[in-house]
């Protein structure tokens, strides 16, 4: 599994339940998280995108997301952040 950097984009692997966060959308991270006694898998915090305005800001673990070799100010597809 690839590790994201800060300020890299990552694409949501599955649907978040409780939130309006869904497979296939993107964001960019903006902290990593240890792990810890109640969360045993490192994560990250997300700002997630929708139409190029922001969304949510969410943790969430590595397992829920896939990292894009593209980075926060380098250009991204408009489509790309679109939900599909």
């Amino acid at each position: 599994m690839k590790t994201a950097k800060l300020f890299q984009w990552v694409e949501i692997n599955q649907d978040i339940s409780n939130s309006l966060i869904k497979k296939g959308m993107k964001g960019v991270v903006v902290d990593h998280l240890a792990p810890n006694f109640k969360q045993k898998e490192a994560g990250y915090i997300v700002e997630i995108f929708e139409n190029g305005e922001t969304l949510d800001v969410i943790s969430i673990p590595v397992s829920a997301i896939t990292v894009i070799p593209k980075y926060w100010g380098q250009e991204i597809e408009q489509k790309s952040l679109l939900v599909s």
